[in-house]
């Protein structure tokens, strides 16, 4: 047995193509609407999500800084000239 004979059979990548493109034909596509459906469901989500982290975050900070530690809320130094 030859070095090019181990782990491959014969046809290489136009086989290997001709194969992919002939499973990817029986693929069930879902619709344009159902894309743009989904979509638009994980993006709200995300922003559902990102807004809950934010808002537990924010009073999470403001408990311990003002709550525990008994500090005022940083605020940005004035810019001078």
């Amino acid at each position: 047995m030859s070095v090019k004979e181990v782990g491959r059979e014969q046809g290489g990548v136009v086989r290997f193509a001709q194969e992919a493109w002939s499973e990817l034909a029986k693929v069930t596509w879902p619709t344009r609407e159902t894309v743009i459906r989904f979509t638009v469901l994980v993006v709200l989500i995300s922003v559902v999500i990102a807004t809950y982290i934010w808002a537990f975050d924010n009073i999470f900070t403001f408990t311990i800084t003002r709550g525990i530690l008994n500090a005022p809320i940083s605020t940005p130094a004035p810019v001078t000239q």
